[in-house]
């Protein structure tokens, strides 16, 4: 079954990517406590690209799902796309030196320590580029298919004690530093997985039961922001080494309320059409590849031509970023014809 309302969910979704990509070029620093309580909503829109990821699993791939088939499709739309990119921006990096993540680069003048093992390092945790680290964790998430599958036969209390016990553990286990532990990044995502998949499994429940109670979920979706932002000044999901405590991740609890209401305000629109959400849905893997590119040339700008901005500025940032990164898209798509989709995914 095709739903419309998810199309829309995508292109949202990395509209919001996008969006907390481009703080600092616009200048937001977030420093009062209102404009926290947004970033805190804003930022972290990856949660939902997971959920719609762990939602469409189950919907679209479950039903006659082929391992073999299914991670063809992903290697050539996903990962050569992320190859090619990849490979750009570490030429970039060695013809304008600049640093690679601390790690990556050995104490040697060695080849390895100095070419190979950056290189190599880079491809794995998706490290050396903005918004990259999503390709190798969402590849891992794809290659443990199987047990997503073994999930859903699971009965619905199983499921559920699951998924809140994933969640419980991603609380405390939060996100990587710089987003580079791979593995860091699959124990916290997949209870978001866990809980798209569940959401598919009971949509016709959750639009019935929760449907009007959606102003509720908008509540605790703020309430939870107020409270992270009277402790914590910084803004969305928390990073810290995967070994060492560090408080509770509650902007995880209010991302998956938030999943929550988005899917059941959008399913109001499941009979609506919007051009505009139906492209940036369709592009979105082509977004998400492109758009670091341009936010790389404007924080060139801004470095050398600094200029003020602030909060009234990231709109517009943001719809700037997205032209260009659609406009390159379509180009690149035009150009490369059948093969666009090995290129940026689309």
């Amino acid at each position: 079954m095709f739903l419309k309302s998810f199309e829309y969910y995508r292109g949202i979704a990395i509209i919001l990517i996008i969006t907390g990509h481009c703080y600092w070029i616009s200048g937001w620093n977030f420093a009062s406590y209102p404009e926290r309580v947004l970033a805190n909503i804003i930022t972290g829109g990856t949660s939902l690209f997971v959920f719609i990821s762990g939602f469409l699993f189950h919907q679209v791939f479950y039903p006659r799902f082929r391992y073999s088939r299914f991670m063809q499709k992903k290697l050539m739309k996903v990962f050569l796309p992320y190859l090619f990119w990849s490979i750009l921006a570490l030429l970039l990096t060695y013809a304008t030196h600049i640093p690679l993540p601390g790690g990556f680069v050995g104490p040697t003048p060695s080849f390895w320590d100095q070419y190979l093992q950056p290189i190599v390092l880079s491809l794995i945790t998706g490290g050396h580029f903005l918004a990259y680290w999503y390709i190798p964790f969402i590849m891992i998430i794809f290659m443990l298919s199987p047990l997503f599958i073994g999930f859903i036969e699971l009965r619905r209390q199983t499921q559920l004690l699951t998924t809140i016990l994933f969640l419980c553990a991603a609380l405390l286990i939060q996100r990587p530093v710089n987003n580079i532990l791979v593995i860091q990044s699959v124990l916290f995502f997949t209870p978001v997985y866990f809980f798209g998949i569940l959401c598919s499994i009971n949509r016709d429940w959750i639009y019935a039961f929760l449907g009007p109670k959606i102003w509720w979920l908008g509540a605790g979706v703020l309430l939870l922001s107020l409270i992270q932002s009277s402790y914590y000044m910084g803004a969305g999901s928390y990073h810290k080494p995967l070994f060492i405590l560090h408080g509770v991740d509650i902007n995880l609890v209010q991302k998956f309320l938030l999943c929550l209401l988005a899917m059941l305000i959008l399913h109001r629109f499941e009979n609506t059409e919007s051009r505009i959400l139906s492209n940036l849905a369709g592009s979105s893997f082509a977004l998400f590849f492109i758009h670091g590119w341009v936010i790389k040339v404007l924080t060139l700008i801004k470095t050398s031509h600094p200029y003020t901005g602030g909060l009234w500025l990231l709109p517009f940032m943001t719809c700037f970023v997205v032209f260009c990164s659609y406009s390159m898209a379509l180009l690149i798509k035009k150009l490369a014809s059948k093969y666009s989709s090995h290129l940026i995914g689309w």
